[in-house]
């Protein structure tokens, strides 16, 4: 910080911060003595979740050395910190196991091979206590003296295919610790794992709709493509997923032009020649400010509106990590053929046969999972294996922690007993669904080892 020689002795009382969601920032001292000198701020930024965190500026109180005059002031100081998910310990050989002899792409990719009951000898070995008699060689026993046994082996894949529910209740919870946040971590230990194997990684991110894709990559290149995609899951701006009228779009746009780049735009005032005014002068302000990957259209990926003007104003906010309402959660069976588009577009990536991992918490799916258990057993027919993963959704001791009144918390707990009973119902359904379609299914895993503890992790 430095201010002009006519602020010698100033003090500059510091108010806040302003950030993006999910950053909080602190620092070690309330106010700083400001003058032409430089002073520079320590300041300790803790990420709540795994998000592109953005500091904007400091809000302060500017008072002379006298104490007479003050003044509210906002210091623009832009940074970016990119938070990324929490590293689980995994271990990939509890997966299941992509089948023998299933269709494989053209690249060469073979799947590695193990000991096991496959049909593919192996090696001759001495028969030992448990091996099946129907394996002994005979013949050679004979000309060995001892009795032989057939050692078969079984080809396996480890190639992974994660398809990532993205919606609105996946959002729900509090901020680092919400399913959501759990599945962000798990999918990045994943490719994190695969990378370093370097066996083929790819990704869907689905609501109602691909939201996302992540093409099969094998090593540093998979990690480094999952981890832009999975940072950028709550920079959602398309207008089919974050809804929001022109005027209000506009406005978000200016107030932070107004606040953080310093841009003379007067508020419109009606909707005749001011307003005509106010929506040029703001678009244009935007444009000039677009960083050059949203300024590319072979980088800055598919637009988010099929009105040039409102594009502009939705990649700025894209770009600048201005948030925006999501949209309410889509219709059970919308979410469930979402699901089942994700598992179509594994079953048509290359590098395969996969181990495809769908996540979501399955939230209001009851009764609707049809599509994705058609689309399971169909991967299941291509020679895939399936592992379904329910998400842990949020605890009822959660909720109850927000309660105060006590008629409210008798309310809470009839409301989390009828919840942990459909909770209940719908896990029956998913596991009987699994079955019929041979996948897996892991219901509810360890919040201790998913949850990132984002508390204790200082940038």
């Amino acid at each position: 910080l430095r201010a002009g020689a006519g602020f010698e002795g100033a003090r500059l009382m510091i108010l806040g911060w302003e950030t993006t969601p999910g950053l909080e920032v602190l620092l070690n001292h309330s106010e700083v003595a400001v003058g032409a000198t430089p002073v520079q701020l320590r300041v300790t930024a803790i990420a709540k979740s795994a998000a592109v965190h953005r500091i904007l500026g400091l809000r302060g109180e500017l008072v002379d050395s006298m104490g007479l005059l003050s003044a509210r002031v906002f210091v623009p100081c832009p940074c970016e910190i990119a938070s990324l998910p929490r590293s689980l310990h995994l271990d990939l050989r509890r997966l299941t196991e992509t089948r023998r002899h299933a269709a494989r792409s053209a690249t060469g990719f073979r799947p590695d091979n193990a000991a096991g009951s496959g049909d593919e000898l192996r090696e001759l070995r001495e028969h030992t206590v448990g091996d099946p008699f129907k394996h002994i060689a005979w013949k050679a026993s004979a000309r060995r003296g001892r009795l032989m046994t057939r050692s078969f082996e079984r080809e396996r894949s480890r190639a992974l295919y994660v398809v990532l529910d993205t919606g609105s209740s996946m959002r729900q919870g509090r901020l680092g610790d919400g399913p959501l946040d759990q599945a962000l971590d798990l999918v990045h230990s994943l490719a994190e794992l695969s990378a370093r194997r370097n066996l083929p990684f790819g990704a869907s991110l689905v609501d109602g709709r691909i939201t996302g894709r992540v093409p099969v990559r094998q090593g540093l290149a998979a990690l480094m493509e999952t981890d832009r995609a999975l940072l950028d899951v709550r920079r959602t701006v398309a207008e089919d997923l974050a809804p929001l009228s022109d005027d209000a779009l506009l406005e978000v746009v200016a107030a932070y032009l107004r606040a953080v780049e310093l841009v003379n735009i007067d508020p419109a005032s009606g909707h005749g020649d001011d307003y005509v005014r106010f929506r040029q002068r703001t678009l244009m302000a935007a444009l000039a400010r677009l960083p050059e990957r949203e300024r590319l259209p072979t980088i800055r990926g598919p637009e988010p509106s099929r009105r040039a003007d409102l594009s502009i104003l939705r990649r700025f906010c894209r770009a600048k990590d201005l948030a925006l309402p999501y949209r309410d959660g889509l219709a059970a069976l919308r979410r469930s053929e979402g699901l089942a588009h994700g598992i179509k577009a594994a079953m048509a990536a290359r590098n395969g046969p996969f181990v495809i991992v769908v996540l979501s918490d399955f939230r209001g799916l009851l009764g609707a999972n049809e599509p994705l258990f058609n689309a399971l057993a169909r991967a299941r027919g291509k020679g895939h294996r399936a592992l379904v993963i329910a998400m842990r959704d949020v605890e009822p001791a959660e909720a109850l922690a927000y309660v105060v009144d006590a008629e409210d918390v008798d309310t809470a707990r009839g409301l989390a007993q009828a919840d942990k009973a459909a909770r209940s119902h719908l896990l029956s359904e998913l596991g009987d669904g699994c079955r019929r379609a041979g996948a897996t299914l892991l219901a509810d895993p360890d919040p201790d080892r998913l949850v990132a503890h984002w508390a204790a992790a200082r940038v």
